[in-house]
């Protein structure tokens, strides 16, 4: 069980450690983006002529990485996206496109007929090491009316 634990922190550690393999900053263009990280799963075009591209990575799904890219094509940042931090930001009345660009694509969405509601989860890691599910819920008009957060696990995992 240990060996197990231990493979899954060291996948977890190796999703983000881009920068070792050349991504720097200010040096790295979008073609070299998507040689080392691949397709991305959603990519925007910001108003002021930047672009963000989502990479959801990590054991089970529970981090998506950010990548902003400047107007001329190269590389700004790289962010862990699927935080606390970046979920008190989503307040209500944002759009759909808001949330996409904070946070990237939700891995399941669900409709809810009746509330004329539909809501997009995210699997993520929280502050205490529990696997947790953020949810955003969005009326008909794709508004923010709401967002909830719940553990999926009662016992805090062994590190």
């Amino acid at each position: 069980m240990r060996i197990l634990f231990s493979l899954l922190a060291l996948l977890a550690g190796a999703c983000t450690v881009y920068e070792g393999l050349g991504l720097k900053p200010g040096v790295a263009s979008e073609n070299d983006v998507r040689r080392t990280m691949g397709q991305p799963a959603l990519e925007m075009a910001n108003p002021d002529g930047t672009r963000n591209m989502a990479y959801p990575r990590g054991p089970f799904g529970t981090q998506t990485l950010m990548v902003q890219l400047g107007r001329d094509g190269m590389l700004q940042a790289i962010h862990p996206v699927l935080n606390e931090d970046n979920f008190y930001r989503i307040q209500q009345g944002q759009s759909r496109d808001d949330v996409l660009r904070l946070i990237g694509p939700p891995v399941e969405t669900m409709d809810f007929p009746r509330l004329q509601q539909q809501a997009w989860d995210y699997r993520f890691q929280d502050t205490w090491g529990y696997v947790a599910i953020f949810s955003v819920m969005f009326d008909r008009q794709g508004k923010v009316v709401g967002k909830v957060t719940r553990r999926l696990e009662r016992d805090r995992p062994s590190r």
